[in-house]
């Protein structure tokens, strides 16, 4: 099965990102695969079998048990790789970031151990959209530079997933595996 390792946002900063997706969206300069659903990724696995979910599993419950529950601020709007070449278009982190790349560092470190890759790189981010083309990139500019540094909410980081991802025509299907409270 395809996977992943998330923190899920809360109810109402789903709903808060949801409509400003529809306001892009409204303004139809891009073409693209829109998100239906949000979370922050720590780590994706790829294809995984049912023994290999056993111990991540084990590897996550011993993560969690060591790593407190902390505020997680979204914040900025910005694309990858770049402003000038977008193939992505993501909300940042602002308050919690650290915490929340020292819960990623832990979820790589541990997962190594196990034969999964390292990230080369990593940064918090919760993708709106997968960028195929841009109808007016000096609109969109202007829409960065004006949301570089919105906030759109916090909430609390209270538990990491394990994601199973299923790809459909529709868009990628998520069915949660387990849920590993933080202490």
């Amino acid at each position: 099965m395809r996977a992943f390792i998330a923190i899920d946002l809360s109810k109402e900063l789903k709903e808060k990102t949801s409509e400003f997706q529809k306001e892009l969206l409204k303004l139809d300069i891009l073409e693209g695969n829109w998100t239906k659903e949000y979370h922050l990724t720590l780590k994706f696995l790829h294809e995984i079998t049912d023994a290999q979910v056993k111990l991540i599993s084990n590897v996550l419950i011993d993560i969690s048990k060591k790593t407190k529950k902390f505020e997680l601020e979204l914040n900025g709007l910005g694309a990858f790789p770049s402003q000038n070449y977008i193939r992505v278009i993501w909300i940042g982190a602002g308050k919690g970031d650290e915490e929340a790349k020292e819960l990623q560092r832990a979820v790589d470190n541990k997962l190594e151990k196990l034969g999964f890759e390292k990230e080369s790189r990593y940064s918090n981010h919760l993708t709106l959209a997968r960028v195929k083309a841009v109808e007016d990139k000096d609109k969109l500019k202007e829409i960065f530079e004006r949301n570089a540094t919105k906030s759109f909410g916090s909430f609390e980081v209270k538990e990491v997933k394990l994601i199973k991802s299923t790809l459909t025509r529709e868009g990628p299907k998520y069915e949660t595996i387990a849920s590993f409270p933080l202490a």
